[in-house]
């Protein structure tokens, strides 16, 4: 227990002396014990022992240069007054002349003084002398404010303020708590508790306490009980700090103060700490691998220390582990690498070189192709092959939620934004993505609205949850995907023209499956694995021939239907194209592209304004022109079209009808056979 000497000049005004001895035991607890001295008692030869001096007046300081043992533990006390009494002090009219009553002329001036510190200039304020009770000017004074001095308040004053016992101020206590080294848990929250009900002239002052409190608090429960060990030294190595996990692993004592580090650590350990780099591998502390991370702390161009930071080789592995668990159970990973992708093509060869350049940059991303081409598997690649590669790789389909789902989806909300959210609120798959990678497949199909939202987080990397009117900054790298033609939709109004910028950083082009042929055989042999030693070279000429409309995913489809009933799909056999021969008519020789040009020529010239050409009109004209399509190839015919966007199918009568697409495809395939 620390002992605190107050001082005063007398033992007058026992009232105000009891209340501050009080209130300085009930701030420090059980930490003090005060003992008041009077200087008008004091023996002239007596000393006062003490681990710290309160002087209540600093013209008093002179008088105790023989009196006391440690003269560097003088704290002046100061004064202050409660919040809750200047509310009444602010009612008084303004220009009116008052009188300020304490137990002295000097204490009255000291209140004044306090009372103006805090802007109460709209009043005259004057000092009341004790001494002069009787003075004529104190006639003209109808009112009166003292710190519960009203026995001393001339008669004739009626209005009265008792601002009551003026506390012991905030800068008084600070500077006695660093006196004693009582900055506990238990002082500061005594301490705050008192300096709120205190006005406070030095706002500042006041207010870098609490944020430096806060930050202390932070420092001690985060960075001291960090799992990671850590030092902090001056520019030669002299050890400044160190966390809990530092002190058992170098064994440095809690009183340690400026010691070198050349004491703590063994000689290959000191003279690896003080090279520019460390090494990859680590250093063995006490036969455990440790990771070292060292940072210069930085003086302008002056290096003024360093922070080294120790990381257990296990924990880091651990951490990584139940990262990964956590995301896998999540959903959150992306599961393909490059080496899963099969093809011999080089165009394929191409599009893989040029994703493996992106993947190690932060650019954003555009992967372009029609569907069932591999969009995702490239995107999961590209994450994998990343720096991001350890953290979320999340997936979502703009096209597959309706607007209002997906805004809150990828930006989530706060409690209570709309009927219906949970009540804790959500994160968004923007945030849950952070570190890592988001992907927006079918990024085409968005609403404006969300074109809008979408081109703010590429913008400033910023997201607002719905509900909320706070900015949240995000890492996360953007891959999008379509099958639309972005540059057609921003010409038609559908897409806006600066988000369609902002995506096309970078672009990854699949070609489709009917452009890459010779990776056909190859998919096929990878799906059904010995299963396609048993197809025949017929099979392999229809699954050649075949225009594949569903692209990668059609031939997986295919492949299960041959892995289950050892036969390839229906539509294959019927048709008659193959390769650019006609198996079973060989003199009607055509290629599957100009088949897919016939038909869409004659949808062309069928195309009315409310209705087109039902299929098996279209079969009938096909076959006019000796051209024999199975039933079943023109329905993949028909889709993979429409799927482009050439085409719209409809129910019933309206039958299908040719788009502007899919009018243009025709006079730029015309252009190229002139």
């Amino acid at each position: 227990m620390k002992k605190v000497a107050v001082i005063y000049y007398n033992n007058n005004n026992q009232g105000v002396i009891k209340y501050l001895k009080n209130k300085l035991e009930e701030i420090f607890e059980n930490y003090i014990v005060v003992e008041n001295y009077y200087l008008s008692e004091l023996d002239p030869t007596f000393k006062i022992d003490a681990d710290a001096y309160i002087t209540t007046n600093d013209t008093m300081l002179y008088s105790l240069k023989n009196r006391i043992t440690n003269y560097n533990n003088i704290v002046n006390m100061y004064r202050s007054i409660k919040k809750q009494q200047l509310h009444e002090i602010l009612q008084i009219p303004k220009d009116t002349n008052v009188l300020i009553v304490n137990d002295s002329y000097e204490t009255a001036i000291e209140t004044l003084c306090t009372l103006y510190e805090l802007g109460m200039n709209q009043i005259n304020l004057i000092p009341f002398d004790p001494n002069d009770p009787d003075n004529p000017i104190y006639r003209e004074y109808n009112y009166c404010i003292t710190p519960n001095e009203v026995q001393l308040v001339p008669k004739h004053i009626q209005n009265i303020i008792n601002i009551g016992y003026r506390e012991i101020s905030f800068d008084t206590l600070i500077q006695l708590m660093s006196r004693l080294d009582l900055n506990f848990e238990l002082t500061n929250r005594n301490l705050v508790r008192h300096i709120r009900s205190l006005a406070v002239p030095d706002i500042y002052f006041y207010n870098n306490y609490l944020n430096n409190f806060v930050k202390d608090h932070v420092f001690n429960s985060v960075i001291n009980d960090s799992p990671t060990a850590l030092i902090v030294t001056n520019e030669k190595y002299l050890v400044l700090f160190s966390n809990s996990k530092a002190k058992a692993l170098f064994d440095i004592k809690n009183d340690s103060k400026m010691l070198p580090f050349s004491n703590i650590a063994d000689s290959r350990t000191f003279s690896t700490i003080q090279e520019e780099t460390m090494p990859k591998n680590g250093i063995v502390l006490n036969g455990i691998q440790y990771f070292v991370e060292k940072t210069p702390i930085m003086l302008m161009d002056e290096i003024m220390g360093y922070s080294i930071a120790f990381q257990n080789e296990k924990d880091l592995r651990d951490i990584e582990l139940n990262a990964k668990e956590l995301f896998e159970r999540k959903g959150l990973y992306a599961k393909y690498n490059f080496s899963d992708i099969i093809y011999v093509s080089n165009s394929m060869k191409e599009c893989i070189n040029t994703a493996k350049t992106v993947a190690v940059t932060d650019h954003t991303v555009l992967i372009t192709g029609e569907s069932g081409t591999g969009k995702e598997l490239i995107a999961q690649s590209v994450h994998n092959y990343s720096q991001r590669k350890k953290m979320p790789f999340v997936a979502v389909n703009c096209a597959a939620l309706p607007e209002s789902l997906l805004e809150s989806e990828l930006f989530g909300y706060e409690s209570g934004s709309f009927t219906g959210a949970k009540k804790s609120g959500k994160l968004g798959l923007f945030e849950q993505a952070n570190g890592g990678t988001i992907f927006l497949d079918e990024i085409g199909d968005i609403s404006p609205n969300l074109q809008s939202r979408l081109l703010r987080v590429l913008q400033e990397r910023q997201i607002m949850r719905i509900g909320s009117d706070r900015m949240i900054n995000i890492d996360t790298r953007i891959i999008a995907a379509t099958n639309k033609n972005l540059m057609s939709e921003v010409e038609k109004g559908n897409f806006r023209k600066d988000l369609y910028y902002r995506l096309n950083v970078i672009t990854i082009s699949i070609e489709p499956l009917r452009n890459r042929k010779e990776d056909i055989l190859p998919l096929m042999s990878n799906f059904l694995d010995s299963k396609f030693n048993e197809l025949t070279d017929y099979d392999k000429k229809l699954l050649c021939g075949y225009t594949w409309p569903g692209n990668v995913r059609e031939l997986e489809n295919a492949a299960v239907h041959y892995k289950t009933l050892s036969m390839l799909p229906k539509y294959l056999l019927d048709t008659t194209t193959v390769s650019g021969e006609d198996i079973n008519k060989p003199g009607n020789s055509i290629n599957s592209a100009s088949i897919e040009m016939e038909i869409l020529k004659i949808i062309m010239e069928n195309s009315q304004l409310y209705h087109g050409i039902g299929r098996m009109q279209l079969n009938t004209q096909l076959k006019a022109m000796q051209l024999h399509i199975g039933d079943a190839s023109l329905r993949s015919v028909l889709q993979g079209l429409q799927e482009q966007c050439m085409i719209t199918i409809g129910k019933g009568r309206t039958g299908t009808k040719i788009t502007e697409q899919g009018i243009q495809k025709i006079i730029d395939y015309e252009k190229s056979q002139t």
